[in-house]
């Protein structure tokens, strides 16, 4: 079952907390949802979100989520949900294994003899 669909603003919501709501009191609630396409959970409590499709296709293009295959409003959500369960590993940086090569490097270092000492007699 998907995570999210397009709210069709005719349909009960059932809430989180088991609260009923018909559309009309839903829409009274979410008073843009009347102006704009909004999001809703997908399965039976389909209450558990109401978010606005467009501000949210964006905020996700901006995380990284590709939507250039995208042709339907289900698409977008697929696309979304898709995103959402395999998020983009971020770049750590520096490996272990280069920092433990780095330690090791210096330790050896901080151990060979110091090369300024005057060996010249006065």
């Amino acid at each position: 079952m998907a995570r999210y669909k397009i709210y069709d603003n005719k349909s009960d919501v059932i809430t989180p907390v088991g609260e009923k709501l018909t559309a009309e009191q839903w829409l009274d609630r979410y008073q843009w949802g009347r102006y704009t396409k909004m999001i809703v959970g997908g399965g039976i409590i389909n209450g558990s979100v109401a978010l606005v499709f467009d501000d949210e296709v964006e905020r996700y293009r901006k995380a990284g989520c590709d939507f250039s295959a995208c042709t339907t409003d289900e698409d977008y959500l697929a696309a979304i949900e898709a995103f959402e369960d395999n998020p983009p590993v971020a770049d750590a940086g520096v490996s272990d294994q280069t920092r433990i090569a780095d330690a090791l490097e210096d330790m050896v270092a901080l151990s060979l003899p110091d090369d300024t000492t005057n060996t010249t007699e006065e």
